[in-house]
């Protein structure tokens, strides 16, 4: 019986040391945030970890002693067979577990409305707003105000709001993330989703969809950066001089299902190309007889 616990206390040790492993590496970009949205959600899971160890551990410890305790070697167990009810121990099993959900819905209720991602974050920089649509098998970013566009690269200025607004084209729904930035948010065919991010400071991250939908999915990441406002500036003077436009004609040949691993810039974009993507799918509205 020793060796049986000796051998379940020493599968939890391992099983910890490789948790923590996996945690230290930098492909778990969750808990490696660079920006503040980033920052909060990881701070709630790591609450709501702390919250659930109080019951797991306490559950596991439990568990050991028990299989200790009253084992057929132990002569010294007390052999209770009509017991079936212990105010105590009821008190316990159903009083803490409901405590603690109690305690984790009000965090969530309160952090629910602080990570809104529609809600803007409070700066004293202006956001800067950029459209993204969500292809086969492929991420299209319009940076309305600049008049550029890019395909499967997305860049940002540090510590400056940015305001995504995300829909979808060809496909029927995907999934925007980049988990060192911000949480994630769906993009669909024939509407408008929102998220706020905002980056800590420079630096280069991985943007991936997490909604599978179809042969692509796989391969429909695409590098993220954030820079110094002036690099930012200097960066979007270079994309002007690309000799690519976004008309509508390229956009049809963008939107036709393809692996397309390839950056693309883009100097000039259709007019209202966002505003024609998301109305595209919507009815037109009939004059009130």
């Amino acid at each position: 019986m020793k060796k049986f616990i000796l051998m379940g206390m020493l599968a939890v040790i391992i099983g910890v040391i490789g948790i923590v492993f996996v945690l230290a590496s930098e492909n778990a970009l969750v808990v490696h945030p660079k920006g503040i949205i980033a920052q909060s959600e990881l701070e709630l899971i790591i609450t709501n970890i702390i919250l659930m160890l109080i019951i797991i551990v306490p559950t596991y410890l439990l568990l050991f002693t028990v299989v200790w305790k009253y084992c057929i070697k132990n002569e010294h167990a007390k052999y209770d067979p009509d017991h079936s009810f212990g105010t105590i121990g009821e008190l316990i099993m159903w009083g803490i577990p409901s405590i603690i959900v109690a305690i984790m819905g009000v965090v969530m209720w309160d952090a629910t409305h602080k990570l809104n991602p529609y809600k803007p974050i409070e700066s004293e920089v202006k956001p800067l707003t950029i459209e993204v649509v969500a292809l086969d098998w492929k991420w299209l970013f319009i940076y309305p105000e600049q008049g550029i566009a890019t395909l499967n690269y997305f860049h940002i200025p540090e510590k400056t709001p940015i305001h995504l607004k995300l829909s979808a084209d060809g496909t029927p729904m995907n999934s925007f993330w980049i988990p060192q930035l911000s949480g994630q948010i769906y993009s669909m065919t024939g509407m408008t989703t929102q998220l706020y991010l905002m980056a800590d400071g420079p630096g280069e991250y991985m943007g991936r969809a997490v909604e599978i939908n179809g042969e692509g999915y796989a391969d429909m990441a695409f590098p993220a950066k954030s820079s110094s406002k002036k690099d930012f500036d200097a960066w979007v003077d270079q994309v002007k001089k690309s000799p690519l436009h976004l008309t509508e004609a390229t956009y049809n040949e963008l939107i036709k299902p393809s692996v397309n691993k390839s950056i693309s810039s883009f100097s000039e974009v259709e007019k209202d190309l966002y505003h024609k993507i998301i109305h595209k799918y919507m009815y037109p509205t009939k004059p009130v007889l």
